[in-house]
């Protein structure tokens, strides 16, 4: 049983003991960040302002967050429009050559050449990215359409009955831009009122304005559907109605590619929006850390220093309490 007198030191030691612990920790830490570990005594107790600093800085690390989406949900949608672009920008090249066209073979070519760049444009419509789909405004998480194989199916079943060429034309515009029509009630599944809009600071958001019911993606679905129907064996047109068909996408194409030119410009000044938001926060971000810096920072060299010796002062009592133990076993063994 140990002495009230050898009780005491033991507790004594062991609080030395920890006390220079911590003391290296604390100042092992302060040597590695820069940073006060026990903030508050830093600061002798007034921790309002680094409080409102952390906090502004929460708000930002959020933002940020919402910028990061944005941008990634720009460029999905810039770089599709670019493909789509890059496809129908080909298509009406080798749609300029259909007055050449002497044989119905090669309409029929132009004519299924057309109808893929149909079926991949919708699909490329239907795209999505992080989970969210790109043209479908508000309601990110359902598919604007079909994919392009069955759209085509639908359209080429509800235009059978057309005889001429007028008919065909006919009928695919009503068929898109009906009100009520089978586009907007059958075949259109995002939202028909709201469009994508994501936070990028407190009084700042992007909105991306072009969904896959809106004028220019329908347009431009027509005007391949034109073509991609003239040579379709179920209506059985003669040349010149397929003709009159593949020539009336070209000019269809012509005009829906200034709409994606347009369209993707805007898309472009939304981009430059964000990406304002996101230097802007960026610095403001940096700003905080400078301003927490002067509030909680420390002399890296002086917290070096005193690690330096709460070691040392660890080490002599370390060899110290050795020695006793030592001392303390021979007099019990004696």
């Amino acid at each position: 049983m140990r002495a009230i007198g050898d009780l005491a030191s033991y507790m004594l030691s062991s609080r030395l003991q920890s006390d220079l612990r911590n003391s290296a920790e604390t100042a092992a830490e302060a040597a590695t960040t820069g940073l006060a570990k026990d903030k508050s005594r830093h600061l002798g107790g007034a921790t309002m302002a680094l409080s409102l600093l952390d906090r502004k800085a929460v708000l930002l690390e959020q933002h940020q967050r919402g910028i990061a989406e944005a941008s990634l949900f720009a460029g999905a949608m810039q770089s599709t429009l670019g493909r789509i672009q890059d496809q129908t920008s080909q298509l009406v090249a080798s749609l300029s050559l259909v007055s050449q066209v002497q044989h119905s073979s090669e309409l029929k070519t132009l004519s299924e050449t057309t109808a893929g760049v149909f079926v991949d444009t919708v699909n490329a419509v239907n795209s999505e990215i992080a989970g969210r789909s790109l043209f479908s405004g508000s309601a990110t998480r359902a598919q604007p359409l079909p994919n392009g194989q069955a759209l085509l199916d639908m359209l080429r079943t509800d235009v059978a009955g057309a005889a001429t060429a007028a008919d065909v034309l006919t009928a695919i515009d009503t068929w898109f831009d009906a009100p009520g029509g089978t586009f907007e009630t059958a075949v259109y599944q995002g939202s028909d009122t709201g469009f994508m809009t994501l936070p990028l600071s407190a009084g700042d958001t992007a909105t991306f304005g072009l969904r896959a019911d809106g004028e220019t993606m329908r347009d431009l679905f027509k005007a391949l559907a034109k073509g991609a129907l003239a040579g379709d064996s179920g209506l059985g047109l003669d040349q010149g109605a397929q003709t009159r068909l593949l020539d009336q996408s070209r000019i269809d194409l012509l005009r829906s590619d200034r709409s994606l030119t347009e369209e993707r410009s805007s898309l472009g000044l939304t981009e430059a929006i964000v990406e304002d938001a996101r230097v802007t926060t960026d610095s403001e971000l940096a700003r905080l850390a400078i301003d927490r810096l002067s509030l909680i920072g420390v002399d890296q060299f002086e917290a070096a220093s005193e690690f330096e010796a709460a070691q040392q002062q660890l080490e002599v009592f370390y060899r110290i309490a050795a020695r006793q133990s030592r001392t303390s076993l021979a007099e019990y063994l004696r």
